[in-house]
């Protein structure tokens, strides 16, 4: 009975010690995850910068577009606004035609007079 009592403790301390020295794969594992999920953090970080930035171009392109596009149209309403005034009509007139104020046909008018002679 000792003696399995000795070999049982004997078996014990080498199980310990075999333990201590081997390693912990859900350590490994846990360490792979986190290394993982640290990789994918950083990739999603640079996505969003550069869609960020994308973003930001796109919006400049808008703003451009649209500025040229109501210059354009400026310009026709001054043309319309002083083509009907060669033509005679009235300031509240050509107001209306035009949904401008009337203080802003007169500018426009006072600001192009030497194409309208």
């Amino acid at each position: 009975m000792e003696i399995t009592l000795i070999i049982l403790l004997v078996i014990g301390i080498i199980l310990m010690a075999a333990s201590f020295f081997q390693r912990d794969k859900g350590r490994d594992i846990e360490q792979e995850l986190d290394h993982l999920q640290l990789s994918s953090m950083q990739e999603i970080y640079k996505l969003k910068k550069k869609m960020r930035i994308l973003e930001e171009e796109l919006l400049q392109n808008d703003l451009g577009s649209q500025n040229s596009l109501s210059k354009e149209l400026d310009g026709q309403i001054v043309r319309h606004i002083l083509n009907k005034y060669k033509n005679g009509m009235n300031i509240e007139a050509i107001s209306r035609a035009e949904n401008v104020s009337p203080e802003e046909v007169r500018q426009i008018i006072q600001q192009n007079e030497r194409m309208l002679v």
